[in-house]
């Protein structure tokens, strides 16, 4: 595994690696505890957790545990099991985007990441893994599910925001959209594209994300544009979610080196 360090600014905060890594305890946790809520039994080494077991996981455990949960469910068992979830999310988008119009100014998303001892080329093949849907999709972020094929469109099956539940969302990859943000022109447009919910309703969302090679390593802006009907809870807990996400994919782009 290749050393590297991370840190993140949001919203002019610095924020650690470890810091963002108790963000996602915590959302591990949720997740376990919503799973079993939820009807799903989950074990660790053949013994039932509790949903009050749950409270006493280690950091590791943890993770390790969402992850062997989802991967032992599989998709259909989870688009089952957050059926209900889903339809509710899907209705909190579809109230957001009702008075939506062109017009409005979007509400920012923005997390800088900076990175020592990985390359773009190194970041590349760990989202690389992560779009083959190798587990490390699932393991990239607390509350990524998996991967769907919706009218022959893939989506993610994810949370947004650490608000609501998941559900299922397009990302339709669109180079030339216009992204409404000030972006210095030392980076690069890493991905930009916008969402649609499951049944092709579009969000009026943006995402686009920006890198830059340094004599360090990488530095990038993590970017979406919510529409104004948007929760500022969720627009603020997706700064979180795209630092975890990322700090995921160098983890695992680390990991192969």
């Amino acid at each position: 595994m290749k050393d590297f360090k991370i840190e993140f600014v949001i919203d002019n905060y610095t924020y650690s690696q470890e810091m963002i890594e108790a963000f996602e305890f915590e959302r591990n946790k949720h997740v376990l505890h919503e799973m079993i809520y939820l009807g799903a039994e989950i074990t660790d080494n053949g013994n039932s957790l509790s949903y009050t077991d749950i409270d006493f996981l280690s950091k590791p455990d943890a993770a390790r545990l969402n992850l062997e949960a989802k991967v032992k469910l599989g998709t259909d068992q989870l688009l089952e099991l957050y059926k209900d979830d889903i339809i509710k999310t899907d209705k909190m988008w579809k109230a957001i985007i009702a008075d939506y119009k062109e017009s409005d100014p979007y509400q920012p998303c923005i997390a800088h990441m900076k990175v020592t001892g990985v390359t773009m080329d190194d970041l590349g093949e760990g989202l690389m893994l992560a779009m083959a849907g190798h587990d490390s999709s699932l393991a990239a972020n607390p509350e990524h599910y998996g991967h769907v094929m919706t009218e022959k469109v893939p989506a993610g099956f994810e949370g947004m925001g650490m608000f609501g539940g998941p559900n299922l969302m397009r990302i339709m990859f669109a180079p030339d959209i216009k992204i409404p943000l000030d972006i210095p022109e030392d980076y690069l447009p890493f991905t930009i594209g916008y969402s649609q919910l499951g049944d092709g309703t579009d969000m009026h969302t943006l995402a686009a994300h920006y890198i830059k090679e340094t004599d360090e390593g990488i530095e990038m802006l993590l970017t979406c544009c919510f529409p104004q009907g948007t929760p500022k809870e969720l627009v603020d807990g997706h700064k979180i979610h795209l630092a975890s996400e990322f700090l995921g994919l160098v983890k695992i782009a680390a990991e192969q080196l």
